[in-house]
């Protein structure tokens, strides 16, 4: 009994020995949680290196593209001041009721930034910006200016995660957008196309009855969704940045496609419910006499295209609707659209409608 009494004690006196030495070592090696830092510095697209408050917890957004990207990162409730056509577009449901502060173009409102103080105003590297980062300098606020070039893209976008502290949804939506690019660049390598469809878009601002002939060339955004679908931009050769190309060069070029770009919401967007003018604008370029010999117009392969979907980040949507009508056998079993609605309702986390390319040839029922 004696016995069976000092091996029990001794059993219990190890038990012990374990269990302190345990709550010893876990208390001496334990892993402090590195602390979330209070600032972060970034490099801007200009190259500026800027430190700003992190997370960043108000925004201003000095364009309606800027503010796109904004929610795609799922941060539009740290919006504090907007452009006034964020308003218009319909699908900012968490921005439309914020302050008009401006915009960058049409100029800013820097008194009610000066009041606001938001933690940082997104700017685009669009146009001559240096005064505009002088003067919110002067009022002590910080700016950011990011590239809406789709080639900068995914530098944007892990920007902007840095930013707002959203790393891991900047990383989840590049792969979104990695895998939509990598499935398009296979299926036109593996087709071995012999030859490249010619390509003329023509920037509309507003109603009018004739073919828009301003456009840009080599320096076009659209040219980096046209190298990856081996389509060529046939103002590339005439332009080296904007500017107007008369009929008789479009004649000569003969392109096969023809956009309209809608640059204002004329003809298309998010709050149309019906494509009457849309149609109507199709209608002018087919029946122009001059156009008669084009490609494009005899083969019926005009349309109109809502801006956004030709830069910056939905390029890449821009890019499906190309490949189907300039493509249709080889896209066969695809739909842009559906594409375009997951775009919406899973990154901008909205209802998708609207109408945003016309004519959608691939679903008439002849």
């Amino acid at each position: 009994m004696r016995k069976v009494f000092a091996i029990t004690t001794t059993a219990i006196i190890l038990l012990l020995i374990v269990i302190s030495l345990g709550l010893f070592y876990s208390s001496s090696f334990q892993v402090t949680p590195t602390p979330m830092p209070k600032e972060i510095t970034v490099t801007d697209a200009l190259g500026r290196n800027v430190t700003l408050s992190y997370p960043a917890k108000t925004v201003v957004v000095g364009d309606d593209l800027v503010a796109e990207l904004v929610q795609l990162l799922g941060v539009a409730d740290r919006v504090v001041g907007i452009e006034p056509s964020i308003r218009e577009r319909g699908y900012f449901p968490k921005m439309v009721d914020k302050p008009i502060t401006g915009s960058q173009f049409r100029g800013l409102n820097y008194e009610l930034i000066a009041e606001i103080q938001p933690d940082v105003v997104l700017l685009m590297d669009v146009g001559p910006i240096a005064k505009v980062i002088d003067k919110l300098d002067n009022i002590g606020v910080k700016s950011i200016v990011i590239s809406i070039r789709p080639k900068r893209i995914p530098y944007t976008i892990e920007l902007l995660g840095r930013i707002f502290g959203e790393e891991k949804r900047a990383q989840k939506l590049l792969d979104w957008w990695y895998s939509k690019w990598d499935f398009l660049k296979t299926r036109i390598s593996e087709a071995k196309l012999e030859t490249k469809a010619k390509v003329f878009i023509g920037m509309g601002f507003s109603p009018t009855d004739k073919l828009p002939t301003h456009t840009w060339g080599k320096l076009a955004n659209w040219n980096y969704m046209l190298d990856i679908l081996e389509m060529e931009n046939i103002a590339s050769a005439k332009l080296e940045t904007h500017g107007e190309l008369d009929l008789e060069y479009i004649v000569k070029a003969n392109p096969d496609i023809i956009i309209v770009g809608d640059w204002s919401d004329v003809w298309l967007g998010y709050t149309k419910n019906n494509s009457d003018l849309a149609e109507k604008m199709v209608s002018i370029v087919m029946e122009d006499p001059v156009l008669q010999s084009v490609n494009a117009v005899k083969n019926g392969k005009v349309f109109v295209m809502h801006y956004a979907m030709l830069l910056n980040f939905r390029s890449l949507i821009g890019a499906y609707y190309l490949a189907k009508i300039a493509y249709p056998e080889l896209f066969k079993d695809i739909d842009p659209e559906e594409i375009h609605r997951e775009y919406f309702e899973k990154w901008l986390e909205v209802p998708y409608k609207g109408i945003w390319f016309y004519p959608k040839t691939w679903s008439i029922k002849w």
